[in-house]
């Protein structure tokens, strides 16, 4: 034995020859429960030898599927900005004062991804570059009249340099909201081109979408959101124009206002004396008030909804389908009315309201909804200096 064995106390610390994990194992039962039922669980691993994966096909397949996701990501943008233009474009002058200046296309840059496969992806499949780049583009915009094209890079507008695409919007908001043609110089294929804008008048309810897969869209007083499961779901830009021109058509008729106010007046009459008496807020009243009109609110934008679809020229006889499709995803809607009407009533209700614009088509009147003030039916005149729109929709996958 060696000498300095003598010295070592009897309860020392295990010899450095034993793992460290042997020391722990003695003072933590924890830890030792851990390794025991890590220990179980190996033995229930897979049983068979699968083959070696080569890196570098998984990293080509990964590759290929970040583009497909931008592919699919921009179609699915590029039909909703699509169709939200022509409804905006085409129904102005039914909105009132709410009427903004647009060029009628939104940028991105490669700066918008974090991500080092994103923007390898973005770039490969959009001809997106570090300055700002064209990507979604309304059909007949000052954009598309002028003929830029999706992947155009913008390198400087009305004369000033655009080195990113935070100046080159600030540039273009300028002209947009002064009303005044822009001169966009941009570069394509190597080539340097200019192109004149000149701004039109749209209804000033931009369009965002939300990736979401619930089937939904709703209008907030001053935008509009279209949920990832809904632009699914519809089957045509028939049905996707109808869904947008019903959603803007709370806008333009003030539901959300007038809910708001509703919901004050209820809260006054109820909940105030309930507090008073009972020293207890239900929120009752303003719950019902809230809820008032909710289904008439409703009916409402299907009705103002399918004008506003059929002066942008899309089909309106078929579009009642949607809710067809809806009460095969829930049932219960097919006669439940509760905030909304049934689908049984909104399949209906949308066929008699395609058939009074029939109507008035085949005897030549302006398509217009039937309202009770004669003053909302023309709409007001749109202010001379509208307001610039921001980018209305999120760039790309992220």
């Amino acid at each position: 034995m060696h000498p300095s064995a003598l010295a070592r106390p009897r309860h020392s610390s295990p010899p450095r020859r034993f793992p460290a994990v042997a020391a722990r194992l003695s003072t933590t039962p924890l830890l030792a429960a851990v390794v025991l039922a890590a220990m179980a669980l190996a033995a229930c691993s897979p049983q068979v030898h699968t083959p070696t994966l080569n890196t570098g096909e998984v990293d080509a397949e990964a590759k290929i599927q970040r583009e497909l996701v931008v592919r699919r990501s921009t179609e699915l943008q590029e039909r909703l900005y699509r169709v939200s233009w022509n409804i905006r474009l085409n129904n102005a002058e039914l909105c009132g004062e709410r009427v903004f200046n647009a060029l009628g296309f939104t940028l991105l840059s490669l700066d918008d991804y974090k991500n080092k496969g994103q923007r390898k992806a973005v770039q490969n499949v959009l001809g997106a570059h570090a300055r700002a780049t064209v990507y979604l583009i309304g059909p007949g915009s000052p954009a598309d009249v002028a003929g830029l094209k999706r992947g155009d890079v913008i390198m400087s507008v009305d004369g000033e340099n655009t080195e990113t695409k935070k100046r080159a919007r600030e540039l273009l908001a300028v002209a947009v909201k002064a009303g005044r043609p822009a001169v966009v110089e941009v570069k394509r294929d190597g080539e340097l081109s200019a192109h004149t804008l000149t701004p039109v008048r749209i209804c000033g309810y931009p369009v965002h979408l939300d990736r979401s897969a619930e089937l939904n869209a709703f209008a907030d007083g001053d935008s509009i959101t279209v949920y990832m499961g809904m632009l699914k779901f519809v089957k045509s830009d028939d049905e996707l124009a109808a869904i947008l021109g019903h959603e803007m058509a709370h806008n333009t008729q003030k539901h959300r206002r007038s809910k708001t106010v509703n919901a004050a007046v209820g809260k006054l009459l109820i909940d105030l004396p309930t507090m008073l008496l009972l020293g207890v807020d239900t929120h009752l009243g303003e719950r019902m008030g809230a809820q008032m009109f909710s289904p008439q609110f409703e009916t409402e934008a299907d009705y103002v909804g399918l004008y506003y679809t059929a002066r942008a020229g899309y089909d309106i006889h078929n579009v009642a389908d949607v809710w067809r499709r809806m009460s095969v995803e829930y049932p219960q809607a097919i006669t439940l009315v509760t905030t909304h009407p049934s689908n049984s009533q909104r399949f209906v209700g949308l066929a008699a309201d395609a058939a009074e614009i029939d109507k008035k088509r085949a005897e030549g009147l302006p398509l217009v909804p039937e309202m009770k003030d004669a003053q909302a039916k023309a709409g007001a005149a749109a202010p001379k200096g509208a307001e610039a729109e921001d980018d209305p929709l999120p760039q790309a996958e992220k």
